[in-house]
C-alpha cells in the first residue's frame, strides 16, 4: 500500500520525525504515563502509528541518513561521560545488580534460542538472538550496531522491533507494578521507597533534563570529539581489517578477536570509553554532548519505528513476541532470584533490568517516577555502561550461536 508522503518528500519527512522526537521529548517531561513509559518508548509509538495508518512511507532515503550518519555520532556523544572509573565508583549496589541483569539478558537469550531455534530458523535466529542481547543489555544503538554489523535484512529486524518495544512497554508497565506491591516489598529490602518523594517525581523528570548554559564553543568540542572518534575508529578498523589478512582457518579466539577488532561500532564505543576516561577532566567542563546525543538518540529510535508493519508481525511472525518476552522474563526473574539470595535492594534490581531493557534514558525515568532521587544518577551511569559493553557481547553472542 502506497502512504500518504512519498519516500522523495525528504523536508515533509524531516519535519515530521523532528517533530515526532520533540513531540516524545515533551510528552515524557510533562506527561506522567509518558514519563513511565520513558521517551524512547513513546518516540517509537508515535513512529508505528504514523507508518502503519500509512502517513508515512516505510522505506525513505531520510531514514537511512540517520542509521548511517548520525546514529555513529550519537554513541561518542552518548559516552562523552564514560568516565569507567566513576562509573564504578559511583554506582555501588546498581552496578552489581546491573551485571546480575545483563547475565539473566544472556540466559534468556540461550533459552530464546533453544526454544525457537526450529521454528524460527538459521540463521535468523542466531542474528536476532544477537541483536536482543545487545539490546536488552545496552539499548537502541546497541540493536542497530549488530544489526548493520550482520546486515541484517528487515524480515528479521521489523518484526524485531515490534516485538521488542511492545515486551519493553509491557516490562516496564510490570516494573512499576513490581516496585508499589506489598508482596515484594514484603519480601526484598527497600530503603529508596521509603525514603522516596512520590509528590515531586513529576518535577524530578523535567529536572534531570533542566536548561544548563551550552557555548557555542560547547557545541564545537562536542562535536569535534564525535566525528574524531568515529573517524578514528572507521580508519583503525579499515587497517585492522588489513592486519589481520583472512583468519578463516585460524581458531576460534583469532577469529572472535578480529571480529571486535574490526566491527565499527564496538571501535567507536572502546575509543569513545578510553578518551572519556583519560580525558575526563578537561571534558567535564564541556556542556551539551548529552543532549545532542540524547536527542540523535530519540530521533533515531523514531526512525526505526517507521518500517514496523504491525498487521505483518501479528498475523506472520508472531514467535518474535514469544523470542523477546522469554528474554525479558528470564531477566527479571533470574534478577529477582538472585538478589532475593543476597538480600539486594528491590528498587536497585527493578532499576538495573529497566537499565538493560530501556538503556540511560528509561533508567533515569523510572527513578525519576518513582521518586528515587538517589538513584537517578547510578541508573543513568548503568545504563551509559550497557551501551559499552552490548555491542561486543551482541557481536560474540551471533558469533557462538552462528558456529
Amino acid at each position: 500500500m502506497t502512504s500518504l508522503l512519498q519516500p522523495t518528500d525528504h523536508w515533509a519527512l524531516w519535519a515530521i520525525m523532528i517533530g515526532g522526537t520533540g513531540a516524545a521529548i515533551w510528552l515524557e517531561q510533562t506527561q506522567r504515563w509518558a514519563a513511565k513509559l520513558s521517551g524512547p518508548v513513546v518516540a517509537l509509538l508515535i513512529a508505528i502509528t504514523l507508518s502503519n495508518t500509512r502517513i508515512m512511507p516505510t522505506d525513505a532515503p531520510a531514514y537511512d541518513f540517520v542509521g548511517d550518519w548520525l546514529v555513529p555520532l550519537a554513541i561518542p556523544l552518548l559516552l562523552f561521560r564514560a568516565n569507567a572509573l566513576q562509573i564504578f565508583r559511583s554506582t555501588g549496589r546498581v552496578m552489581v545488580c546491573f551485571h546480575i541483569a545483563a547475565v539473566g539478558t544472556l540466559l534468556g537469550t540461550v533459552l530464546a534460542w533453544l526454544a525457537l531455534r526450529q521454528a524460527i530458523g538459521d540463521p535468523a535466529v542466531a542474528h536476532a538472538s544477537g541483536i536482543m542481547a545487545a539490546s536488552y543489555i545496552g539499548g537502541g544503538v546497541n540493536f542497530f550496531a549488530v544489526k548493520t554489523s550482520y546486515a541484517v535484512g528487515d524480515a528479521v529486524t521489523n518484526p524485531l522491533l515490534v516485538a521488542d518495544n511492545f515486551v519493553m512497554a509491557g516490562m516496564f508497565v510490570a516494573l512499576l507494578g513490581i516496585a508499589a506491591s506489598s508482596f515484594f516489598r514484603k519480601h526484598f529490602p527497600h530503603p529508596h521507597t521509603l525514603d522516596a518523594d512520590v509528590g515531586g517525581a513529576e518535577n524530578l523528570a523535567a529536572k534531570h533534563w533542566q536548561r544548563k548554559g551550552i557555548s557555542l564553543l560547547d557545541l564545537a568540542k562536542a562535536l569535534a570529539f564525535a566525528f574524531m572518534v568515529v573517524a578514528a575508529a572507521d580508519l583503525t578498523g579499515r587497517l585492522t581489517r588489513a592486519a589481520f589478512g583472512d583468519v578463516t582457518r585460524a581458531g576460534f579466539a583469532l577469529q572472535m578477536l578480529q571480529v571486535l577488532c574490526t566491527n565499527k561500532f564496538v571501535l567507536i564505543t572502546a575509543m569513545s570509553l578510553a578518551l572519556a576516561t583519560l580525558l575526563h577532566q578537561p571534558l567535564a567542563h564541556v556542556n551539551g554532548p548529552e543532549e545532542i546525543g540524547t536527542y540523535l538518540l530519540y530521533l533515531f529510535l523514531f526512525v526505526i519505528g517507521l518500517p514496523a508493519d504491525v498487521v505483518a508481525v501479528l498475523f506472520k511472525t508472531p514467535l518474535f513476541f514469544v523470542f523477546c518476552g522469554i528474554i525479558a522474563v528470564v531477566n527479571l526473574a533470574f534478577t529477582l532470584l538472585v538478589g532475593k539470595m543476597f538480600r539486594l535492594p528491590l528498587e536497585e534490581l527493578l532499576l538495573s533490568v529497566n537499565a538493560t531493557l530501556g538503556g540511560a534514558p528509561s533508567a533515569a525515568a523510572m527513578a525519576t517516577s518513582c521518586g528515587w532521587s538517589r538513584l537517578i544518577l547510578p541508573g543513568i551511569l548503568a545504563g551509559i555502561w550497557g551501551y559499552v559493553i552490548g555491542t561486543p557481547i551482541g557481536v560474540l553472542v551471533v558469533e557462538m550461536l552462528k558456529r
